[in-house]
């Protein structure tokens, strides 16, 4: 009949297999314009050419069955309905994108040059500021404060510029003191104090990424000193071995992140 499309037909004009018509039409969503009682072959009509295709197109965005029937229902509520999935999509990203990095970290590992050492004690100038995540831009701007004092003074760096994060710390947010070695005899200046970093027996992994993908790393480390059976005392150092200074690609960058160990502490 001229007008009326068998579901096969209905289903290569709409992308959607027959399978999945008869699906929707179970659930009402999209019901075929006859049915023949004796053989029960479904019929569809050219007009329902437009809503089959939306559908398909809605579900292929990964919207649910619930929320397309309200749109078609009513379509006063669409741009509503489709605001909300997109904010609910964007979260589900946010959440494959921490999966993916923490992947790609864990599949790092053995670059990552997993290690035990004592790392030295160290005159340093440094800044005790606090960090409120996800506001970390108190630590560039601290390593900025100190390298421009240290060239003005005309100072020695004699390793990389690393931060300490103590657990101990009871105050609103986390106090970090964001650290530039320095050799020789230095002076404190208003904020920038001249301290000694007291070192100690750590587990260390060497990162290779960007800055803002650190934080999967850190639980690679974790997971990683378990595994061998050592205790950490939950106070971590960021020494920046490879950084802005030295290559303009992020993807470069050499971040080594210390989890300081127990004393007595000697596995490896």
């Amino acid at each position: 009949m001229r007008g009326r499309l068998i579901i096969s037909r209905f289903a290569v004009l709409t992308g959607l297999s027959p399978k999945t018509l008869r699906y929707y039409d179970e659930i009402g969503l999209l019901c075929p314009e006859s049915v023949d009682e004796s053989t029960g072959y479904r019929s569809y009509g050219v007009a329902q050419i437009e809503r089959a295709v939306r559908i398909r197109r809605w579900r292929e965005l990964g919207l649910p069955i619930d929320d397309i029937r309200l749109i078609l229902d009513r379509p006063d509520h669409a741009r509503e309905v489709l605001l909300r999935h997109e904010q609910r999509l964007s979260a589900e990203i946010d959440d494959r994108q921490r999966s993916l990095l923490h992947l790609r970290t864990l599949l790092q590992e053995a670059p990552m040059d997993y290690r035990v050492e004592h790392l030295p004690a160290r005159q340093t100038l440094s800044i005790r500021t606090r960090l409120q995540p996800p506001h970390y831009e108190v630590i560039p701007e601290a390593l900025r404060e100190l390298t421009m004092y240290m060239k003005a003074r005309g100072y020695q760096s004699d390793a990389p510029s690393f931060f300490v994060h103590d657990n101990d710390d009871r105050g609103e947010g986390s106090l970090v003191e964001v650290c530039l070695p320095v050799a020789g005899r230095a002076e404190p200046h208003g904020r920038i104090e001249v301290r000694t970093f007291g070192g100690g027996r750590a587990f260390v992994g060497r990162f290779v990424g960007p800055y803002d993908q650190t934080g999967a790393a850190y639980s690679a480390v974790v997971e990683e000193a378990l595994r061998r059976g050592l205790s950490i005392t939950g106070v971590t150092a960021e020494f920046y071995v490879k950084s802005v200074p030295d290559t303009p690609n992020p993807e470069a960058y050499e971040t080594d992140i210390a989890f300081f160990l127990e004393e007595g502490e000697v596995r490896s």
